[in-house]
């Protein structure tokens, strides 16, 4: 009886998982500015990463620490290009309502930083940089079905 409610439970979350798709994190050590690595992402048949929750952000980080070290800066998808203050996810064009910056971050240091990289100084956390800064890598989102 036990194998057929754990059956169940599995099918269950297999059948949540294709209904509603799965965001699988792949970190790229490949040097690139903001939109380099958005344009890599859409060529590997992603787009550069966009978080929703705590959950997403620890496989973002794991995918970082497999290739390289949390301790620099990686692109993800956000930015405030538009609106100052106001982040989008820009492969989805959708309004990020996650955040998960460092302590006095956003901070646009001298009105120039609109693109968000995790990792740094801020560990796991966020921080807006330069969208020109050269990171040393980049994080893509894939949905998988």
């Amino acid at each position: 009886m036990a194998l057929k409610y754990l059956c169940l439970v599995l099918c269950l979350a297999l059948f949540a998982t294709k209904a509603h798709g799965y965001n699988e994190y792949v970190a790229y050590k490949i040097s690139a500015t903001f939109f380099e690595a958005y344009q890599q992402c859409r060529l590997f048949g992603g787009y550069l990463a966009s978080i929703d929750s705590a959950a997403e952000n620890a496989r973002a980080v794991t995918a970082i620490k497999a290739v390289g070290d949390i301790n620099r800066q990686w692109y993800i998808g956000g930015s405030d290009l538009g609106k100052e203050g106001t982040f989008v996810w820009v492969g989805l064009n959708k309004r990020a309502s996650y955040l998960n910056f460092g302590p006095s971050e956003p901070n646009n240091s001298n009105g120039i930083e609109n693109c968000i990289a995790i990792g740094s100084i801020s560990g796991t956390q966020w921080n807006d940089i330069p969208c020109s800064f050269k990171a040393p890598g980049f994080v893509c989102t894939y949905v998988r079905q």
